[in-house]
């Protein structure tokens, strides 16, 4: 892509290519693609102008078509009940095909024409073909129940890609990062919160001074509702010493506002490159990382999940699966009490 003063490319979590107007002194946001499109230079516009770009204006679906379901189902008992988080999330799956197949008859999307969209997926993010999988499954429930569809086209799961873990940080390559970047910088600070509280970026960037009471950081999950009360570690409470700040906002901007999680993901990502670190060092790595620590240094399953907040092992057995094996079996051994030595058979007299 040619260059384009204040738009910034990246590719997001799941592999898809986005675009983002930043600039200084101006509100910056999303920008559609393609480039050069007329939403994107009506988009582009707007931003430069230093006014609200204009929104999309959503089309009416005729009743009886896919568009239309989804339509109802945000308006479903089950959509109501999701995370702020999690709503983002089924819209952002949503959403684009609302756009490409909203259109079609409802009796139109039989299961090899979802399967080909979820191939189409999958094709470029294993992972958001399964999660798009999953929504549809719940939309199309929810339409047989309440009598828009027969039967629901994947009322059988299709067969779910193989998603590959995220990578947990080693040892070494959180000590190239601390090396990179000393106590009393910013980096530094998010690096630390992320680490040493075990929590995801979300959370991170909603924690503030009044969370700390008696030595520990107060948390209520964004994802699950879950509450901990987390200690703070030695190592982090230098760091936040010795780190400048305004306002309430453990991280905040320039102002001591708090920011949002795709700041901390932008200002990690550009940290961990800085530091010389593979591109696999993701942010949430680190959330693994501690869980992989207290796993090799003989933290239960209990004490780990009071820190993650994991309700059920499986989920721990994943965040852990990069756990040293020679330490943990080393401490496994060590479990076992010494037996009391048998004497050696005495010799038979001749």
């Amino acid at each position: 892509m040619a260059k384009i003063p204040y738009v910034k490319e990246y590719t997001d979590n799941c592999g898809i290519q986005r675009l983002y107007y930043r600039r200084k002194g101006f509100k910056g946001g999303p920008l559609p693609l393609p480039v050069g499109s007329p939403e994107f230079m009506e988009a582009y516009k707007a931003y430069s102008e230093a006014r609200p770009a204009p929104l999309a204006q959503p089309t009416t679906q005729a009743t009886g078509t896919f568009g239309a379901l989804i339509a109802s189902y945000y308006q479903t008992v089950d959509f109501a009940n999701l995370k702020p988080s999690s709503k983002k999330a089924y819209r952002y799956a949503l959403e684009p095909l609302k756009k490409d197949h909203g259109h079609r008859a409802a009796h139109d999307m039989p299961r090899d024409k979802i399967l080909k969209i979820i191939e189409g997926i999958g094709a470029r993010a294993p992972g958001m073909a399964n999660f798009t999988q999953s929504v549809l499954q719940k939309v199309f429930a929810g339409a047989v129940e309440r009598g828009q569809i027969k039967v629901s086209p994947l009322a059988q799961k299709l067969t779910s890609y193989k998603g590959g873990s995220r990578h947990t940080w080693t040892d070494e390559e959180m000590a190239l990062f601390e090396a990179r970047w000393p106590i009393g910088t910013r980096e530094r600070l998010i690096y630390a919160l992320l680490f040493y509280t075990g929590q995801r970026g979300g959370d991170v960037v909603r924690m503030s001074r009044r969370d700390i009471v008696k030595g520990r950081i107060k948390v209520k999950q964004d994802k699950t509702g879950t509450e901990l009360e987390i200690p703070i570690h030695p190592d982090l409470a230098a760091v936040l010493k010795a780190t400048p700040s305004k306002g309430l906002s453990l991280i905040g901007d320039e102002m001591g506002r708090p920011i949002q999680r795709a700041r901390l993901t932008f200002l990690m990502r550009r940290a961990i490159k800085q530091a010389g670190l593979d591109a696999r060092c993701k942010p949430h790595g680190l959330r693994k990382a501690v869980l992989r620590v207290m796993a090799e240094n003989g933290a239960s399953a209990r004490q780990l999940a009071s820190v993650s907040g994991h309700k059920t092992t499986k989920e721990l057995d994943r965040y852990t699966a990069a756990a040293d094996q020679p330490t943990l079996a080393t401490g496994g051994i060590a479990t076992i009490k010494k037996r009391t030595e048998v004497s050696s058979p005495k010799k038979r007299s001749v």
